[in-house]
């Protein structure tokens, strides 16, 4: 899957596999999110990339991930303003869903075009419900996904962590 399309703003954007050379633009894309997307994200506002953190992400398993980045041109080469993958499950038919758009690109259209992309592309590898883990606090995460379909519950016995849900 690649395709490119025009924002709202007329901002041409990128969408394309992960490729192996992606690290030199992950490192930055991580770096910039502010502490409250990290934390929301990875558990830990400080959170880095490190050396096997980039080698795993850009060289996913076909067969348990498909990986997609939001790609913006910049003067120099290319930004990430966008990443989504769905981590498939062994002998089931449920994705999980991990997704980040950088704070300046949120409400923009990226997070929906990304989420849209990976829905149909889990559906065309023949998964019939997509899920995502978040904490409860990720109020902007959790209405995100209601919009789109997606049964929001409590996870497990406690009340920090949601459940989204949407049947593919």
């Amino acid at each position: 899957m690649r395709e490119t399309w025009i924002t709202r703003d007329g901002t041409e954007m990128e969408l394309r596999p992960i490729q192996d050379s992606d690290g030199n633009l992950l490192v930055p894309f991580v770096k910039h999110l502010s502490f409250g997307t990290r934390y929301f994200r990875y558990g830990r506002g400080n959170f880095e990339l490190q050396e096997q953190d980039i080698q795993r992400v850009c060289h996913p398993d076909p067969e348990r991930c498909v990986h997609l980045l939001v790609l913006m041109p910049t003067t120099a080469n290319q930004a990430v303003v966008g990443s989504g993958r769905i981590l498939f499950e062994a002998g089931a038919k449920n994705c999980e869903l991990e997704m980040t758009v950088t704070d300046t690109w949120q409400r923009r259209g990226v997070g929906q075009h990304l989420l849209e992309a990976l829905i149909e592309t889990a559906r065309c590898k023949g998964q019939t419900q997509m899920w995502a883990r978040m904490l409860a606090t990720n109020r902007t995460m959790i209405a995100f996904l209601g919009r789109r379909g997606f049964l929001v519950s409590d996870y497990g016995d406690g009340i920090a962590l949601k459940i989204a849900r949407l049947t593919l």
